[in-house]
């Protein structure tokens, strides 16, 4: 559901700062879906469902990683978006999967932003030609970054108010609580097994062993 309306300014502050970190400023990984995720659970007043929501995406997004100037989704006002949202709404599984599939969906139109935003910075970001003087670069440099924030608090404000009312309206989701639950473990193992490329084949044995350590714990329960 939509957020009340100083819940809804929070969070939209908070995807702008998490959109500043994912290359613009700092990159101290708090734009990481399971980090913004959570910070928007506790901005909205339910942790939980932050985690919940972050857990999911961070193992959707774990292969992707912001580096150089490669094409991307953008995780953190997509992951704020969906965790806000879902905060609020029922606690179902098939409310989490539709929050779950609008951030993947979200986070493809966030790094779309981001290409016209480089555009645009190589535009009005450079100094003229000439003497360089410092405190121009300075401006150039602060308003790019302010410019970002502010496409990142919009990115924010538009994902919560577009996901906020679908979540209000559940009856035209086409997913039922019967498959969405194996849909979303199943979802996340696929993920997070095609990450595997990032550790190479040297550390599969490390993996096997950490998952069946996983599997007989949960047997045990």
């Amino acid at each position: 559901m939509i957020p009340d309306l100083l819940t809804l300014a929070l969070l939209s502050l908070l995807g702008g700062l998490l959109a500043l970190d994912a290359t613009s400023l700092g990159q101290f990984m708090l734009s990481r879906p399971l980090v913004a995720a959570g910070l928007a659970g506790i901005v909205a007043g339910n942790p939980a469902a932050g985690i919940a929501t972050g857990l999911l995406l961070e193992a959707l997004h774990l292969a992707v990683l912001p580096v150089g100037a490669s094409r991307y989704p953008e995780a953190g006002p997509a992951a704020v978006a969906a965790a806000g949202a879902f905060a609020g709404s029922t606690d179902s599984t098939v409310a989490l999967m539709a929050c779950v599939v609008f951030s993947m969906a979200w986070g493809w139109v966030g790094g779309r932003t981001v290409d016209v935003l480089r555009r645009a910075n190589a535009r009005f970001a450079v100094p003229a030609a000439g003497p360089l003087d410092p405190a121009v670069v300075e401006r150039l440099h602060w308003r790019a970054l302010w410019i970002d924030a502010a496409r990142g608090t919009l990115l924010t404000l538009a994902g919560l108010l577009l996901l906020g009312t679908l979540l209000e309206t559940l009856g035209w989701i086409p997913f039922r609580e019967t498959w969405t639950r194996p849909a979303l473990a199943l979802s996340a193992a696929a993920a997070l097994a095609s990450a595997l490329r990032l550790f190479g084949r040297r550390r599969l044995p490390l993996f096997a062993a950490g998952a069946a350590a996983g599997a007989l714990l949960l047997w045990l329960r």
